[in-house]
């Protein structure tokens, strides 16, 4: 006899699924990571914003940077792909964070979704002071 999920333990899954995706982006989306745009250097306010995936090895390395995300952005820039730029371990797709790069124009958005590592480098100097 095969055991089939109850329907209401199915529908729990479904709703709590739903609302973990809701709320990773919601949270991602509407706080970026700057106030000035990383290519003019002019204001941005977040209208135009480019989401950035970053992925890490575990859930301990993204809890590290949920905490302070500008902190971790110079080594975000610096990590070789496929690596975690916390621990320097191999990446999850599982383990990812999206975060929210402001820029002031579409011009700008291009850039930045063209070379996303470049610009947020700068980002990580500018809030830095260096």
């Amino acid at each position: 006899m095969k055991h089939e999920p109850h329907p209401q333990t199915i529908m729990k899954v479904i709703c709590l699924t739903t609302f973990a995706v809701v709320m990773t982006f919601t949270s991602a989306l509407c706080d970026s990571v700057n106030t000035a745009c990383p290519v003019k250097g002019r204001p941005a306010d977040g209208r135009i914003a480019v989401p950035v995936k970053i992925a890490f090895c575990c859930q301990q390395c993204v809890d590290k940077f949920e905490k302070s995300p500008i902190s971790f952005l110079s080594k975000v820039a610096k990590a070789p792909r496929g690596q975690c730029p916390v621990s320097g371990r191999r990446i999850s797709k599982a383990s990812t964070v999206l975060i929210s790069v402001a820029v002031c124009c579409n011009g700008c958005k291009g850039k930045v979704e063209a070379e996303p590592r470049e610009y947020l480098a700068r980002i990580a100097k500018r809030k830095t002071g260096s």
